[in-house]
């Protein structure tokens, strides 16, 4: 790779992304999750009873994955599916007394690796690339023109 490459917007964008997901699966081995079962619990403790598909939609996990994800989830004791009424299809997931009891230390695990990584970053610069990254995600949410 060319150094341009090395330094280029969404090349740098990729690369923090996944040292920060790494970064934090470390910190989740002593839970025995993964950083996708972090995020399923956290979203599942603030808003109980989701579809699969409403789950895998909030949380950015592809539908086919998120079965695997639950299986093990359930496994654990964390979550349970439930039958949706007037939907035979459909499973409402929902969080247990043992899944919620997570939720704290999950967020505040996020909340230190956030912490660690806008170390020496000011809270208008952090405000500004929120911003820029929240207009890049619109844009290709648009159609293309």
């Amino acid at each position: 790779m060319s150094f341009e490459s090395d330094n280029s917007v969404a090349f740098l964008i990729a690369k923090t992304r996944n040292i920060l997901k790494n970064e934090l699966e470390k910190e989740l081995k002593p839970y025995g999750l993964t950083y996708a079962q972090r995020v399923i619990l956290i979203r599942l403790c603030e808003k109980d009873g989701l579809t699969q598909k409403e789950l895998a939609q909030d949380t950015y996990f592809e539908q086919s994955n998120m079965t695997l994800m639950l299986d093990k989830l359930e496994l654990k004791g964390l979550i349970v599916r439930e039958p949706k009424e007037n939907d035979r299809r459909a499973y409402l997931v929902r969080i247990t007394a043992k899944g919620r009891e997570l939720y704290e230390p999950l967020v505040a695990l996020g909340d230190a690796m956030i912490e660690r990584a806008f170390c020496g970053i000011s809270k208008t610069q952090k405000e500004e690339l929120s911003l820029v990254l929240q207009t890049i995600y619109e844009n290709l949410q648009s159609p293309r023109s």
